[in-house]
Formats: structure tokens, C-alpha cells, sequence
């Protein structure tokens, strides 16, 4: 007997079928499903499908499916639950894969990674409030490109700026952090780029510093949060992800299997 779990994209596939396409049964839904040659159900683009079930609805996971389908020149499909409908329509709507806009600057998710500095300790600031991201200028990337020349895969227009920004990093209505989008990968930003920093010790304990000397050490990272000292997350800039087909990556469709049938939309 199939699980629920897998039935969900089972009915999916056969509803996909009875569309004519054509696609094989999923073995464990671990892996996405490639549908071709039938009549996309929201009218989507001429091209094969990517159908993939996603149980943890999360900016990343999403993202990292968009760019894989969107690489491999396939139209998205995300078979999602009903509890994770909405969170997938905030992640996926306007503005898209971003955490929100203001003043014409993007704000931006934040995912688990944490920024790695070239001195091999890990990027922190001491705050209360959870840090956020955003853009400096307006003038940067807007979004997505697909993967040619000039195009904005958001909005329509053409892209203007620099496809790196400069981020700001912000809490308790402060800027923490100042740094190019393009420092974000390896080697990484220099210690001095954030006012804290911290590694794990030869004696197992997390030690924390400023950009001069060691000003705390913890028994672990949950004690270090405690005295608001908190680690940094990447920001998760949808032109980091999604760095080809980004045309198909926005085209993305939502398919829900409820006991009526399968409801599909565009986000």
C-alpha cells in the first residue's frame, strides 16, 4: 500500500496523465517527476514538467526546486499539502522568493547557513531582535533574470544597476552589517565585516569576539543566543539560487490532491 504522503503526487501523476502527458510512476516522491507532452493546467509554458512533492515548505526548499527544474529546462510543479498552501503562495508571490519591498529595495529571507569568515570563526551580532536583510540601493537587480541579457523576470522591464548589491544588515533599527552580495560566497567576508564573531575552542565552548578581543564564552550556541549574541544566516538572494531559466522558475505552478481532485494555480 502506497503511503499518504506518496498517494498525494500519485494522484497528481495520474490527474497530469489524464491531461495527456506522459510520466512515469514515482518510485518513493523523493525525486521529481518529468511529465511531457500534454496541456499544461494553467496554461503555463510549452515545456516538460518537473513535478516535484514538497512536505517542508520553507524559502530554500522552494527556491533550490524552482532552480533545479529551471536548470534542467522544466516547469515547475510543487505538489504541496493544504497546511503548507499559504506559506507557499507568500514565498512564491509578489515579490517573488523575497521576504517583502520597501522604498523600491528588497528584503530578503533568511535561510539556516550561516556566514563562514575568512579567519574560519562564524559571523554574529548581539541583538534582541532577529536580524533581517535588505538591499542598499533601489538601483540594484530587481529579480530573477532568465538567464540572458537584460531582462526581469518580476516585473517585465530591464534590469538596471548591478546584479550585486550591497546588503544591509539591520535589528533593533540598526545597521549591523554592511557588505556586497558577492563577499556572501566562498572565501567569504572579512572578520571585521560584522561587529561579532565567533568558533568553537581547543575546551569544546563557543567563544565569542569583538573585532578586538574575546568578550564571552558559552557552553554552546543556545547559551550564546541567550546573551543576544546571535549567529548571522545568509540571505537568500533569489539570483544566487535560481541563476539560469529564470522565466521557468516564475512560471511555477501549485497542485493540491484533495479528495475532490487536484486543484492547480499559479502563484
Amino acid at each position: 500500500m502506497k503511503s499518504h504522503e506518496t498517494s498525494r503526487l500519485a494522484a497528481v501523476l495520474t490527474d497530469l496523465r489524464d491531461r495527456g502527458y506522459r510520466c512515469p510512476d514515482s518510485i518513493d516522491d523523493a525525486e521529481p517527476v518529468v511529465a511531457t507532452g500534454g496541456d499544461h493546467p494553467t496554461n503555463g509554458p510549452d515545456a516538460p514538467l518537473s513535478v516535484d512533492r514538497v512536505r517542508e515548505v520553507t524559502p530554500l526548499t522552494i527556491a533550490s526546486r524552482l532552480a533545479d527544474a529551471a536548470h534542467a529546462g522544466r516547469a515547475p510543479v510543487l505538489v504541496v499539502d493544504e497546511w503548507g498552501l499559504e506559506d507557499a503562495r507568500a514565498v512564491l508571490g509578489d515579490p517573488f522568493l523575497l521576504r517583502g519591498r520597501a522604498d523600491g529595495r528588497r528584503q530578503f529571507y533568511s535561510i539556516p547557513d550561516r556566514i563562514a569568515l575568512t579567519d574560519g570563526r562564524y559571523a554574529c551580532v548581539r541583538t534582541d531582535a532577529e536580524p533581517q536583510w535588505r538591499e542598499d540601493s533601489s538601483t540594484a537587480a530587481t529579480s530573477i533574470g532568465d538567464g540572458r541579457a537584460g531582462t526581469s523576470i518580476e516585473d517585465g522591464r530591464d534590469r538596471t544597476g548591478t546584479d550585486e548589491p550591497r546588503l544591509l544588515l539591520e535589528a533593533d533599527d540598526t545597521v549591523q552589517a554592511v557588505l556586497a552580495a558577492d563577499a556572501l560566497t566562498c572565501p567569504g567576508p572579512e572578520p571585521d565585516a560584522f561587529p561579532y564573531r565567533y568558533g568553537r575552542g581547543a575546551d569544546k565552548r563557543i567563544h565569542v569576539f569583538d573585532r578586538d578581543r574575546e568578550v564571552g564564552r558559552y557552553a554552546g550556541i543556545a547559551a550564546m543566543t541567550a546573551n543576544a549574541y546571535r549567529p548571522v544566516s545568509l540571505p537568500l538572494l533569489p539570483e544566487h539560487h535560481v541563476r539560469t531559466g529564470g522565466r521557468l522558475a516564475r512560471s511555477v505552478t501549485l497542485a493540491l490532491a484533495t479528495d475532490d481532485g487536484v486543484a492547480y494555480e499559479r502563484p
